[in-house]
């Protein structure tokens, strides 16, 4: 594909199940941008379709509220011939997944970098009254120039709305705080709880939950505690656990007034302790 609109087509630089990610320019004023393209011929249903359309929407709206250097910003969207485009903010830079998954572990600075640039645009999207609902480490970004940012808001809610998708399961469910999936009443803590589960993960170098099927891991985020993070990793102090499982409570009343208010905390807790470093992801 060469040309989408008046956007001239660089390269592709991404691929999904349903549609490609390019990076393209805008000839218009030079504006280098990406488009993510989702075919919805390819969805399985009417029913997976509407669901599609209505994620794209709900993105589209979101981007229309949000301005923060810390989220993806979104140009523009629309569909043509069964193909819906969404053009964004390109970022120069790799995933979270990516950096957590390489040859070698993130440093403690980068690790609380990445938490207090997420935690701040949240309370922001919070702040505008949008709780996020996916967030997870594919779905933070890192550019080349350090700045840490936001994509993906096709599935947040609108807190002054009523919930439009009754019975169905919005976000990964190993990032989930329990009361999406007990389906309660979603605030900007559930969006805490996942920043939270993120921090474990790059602590500890594995998440707080598994389980092999999704009944087993959904049981264990609403029921049980994870393991202590000093037996996963001895360099930590004993108050980063405290931390880490406030934000982590079942209870979202329980955890703290804000993500900004839960990294604050993190930071002290671990630079209270001389030498801690993050654990590498599979240790």
């Amino acid at each position: 594909m060469q040309q989408i609109g008046r956007y001239r087509v660089i390269r592709e630089i991404g691929r999904g199940a349903m549609g490609v990610v390019y990076l393209a320019e805008d000839p218009a004023i030079g504006r280098t941008v990406a488009i993510k393209t989702i075919r919805l011929t390819d969805a399985s249903s009417d029913e997976e379709r509407k669901f599609l359309r209505e994620r794209l929407i709900r993105e589209a709206r979101s981007a229309g509220i949000l301005s923060h250097p810390g989220i993806v910003t979104i140009y523009d969207i629309y569909e043509e011939d069964n193909v819906c485009y969404v053009f964004m903010e390109y970022v120069d830079g790799p995933t979270l997944e990516k950096l957590m998954h390489g040859d070698q572990p993130l440093d403690g600075k980068t690790v609380l970098h990445v938490l207090a640039e997420t935690a701040a645009a949240l309370d922001y999207a919070h702040g505008k009254g949008i709780v996020h609902r996916d967030i997870k480490p594919a779905n933070i970004m890192m550019a080349s120039d350090g700045a840490v940012k936001i994509t993906d808001f096709g599935v947040a809610k609108f807190t002054s709305q009523q919930a439009t998708n009754t019975g169905v399961l919005l976000g990964t469910p190993s990032y989930m705080s329990p009361e999406q999936i007990s389906d309660a009443k979603v605030s900007g803590r559930s969006d805490q709880f996942s920043l939270a589960v993120i921090a474990y993960q790059m602590l500890a170098g594995e998440r707080p939950f598994a389980g092999a099927t999704l009944p087993g891991l959904m049981f264990k985020i609403v029921n049980e505690e994870p393991a202590p993070l000093l037996r996963l990793n001895a360099t930590l102090g004993a108050a980063v656990d405290v931390v880490i499982r406030k934000a982590l409570h079942k209870d979202p009343s329980e955890r703290y007034a804000n993500c900004a208010a839960f990294i604050k905390a993190l930071r002290g807790a671990c630079e209270a302790k001389t030498g801690w470093k993050p654990m590498a992801a599979g240790r």
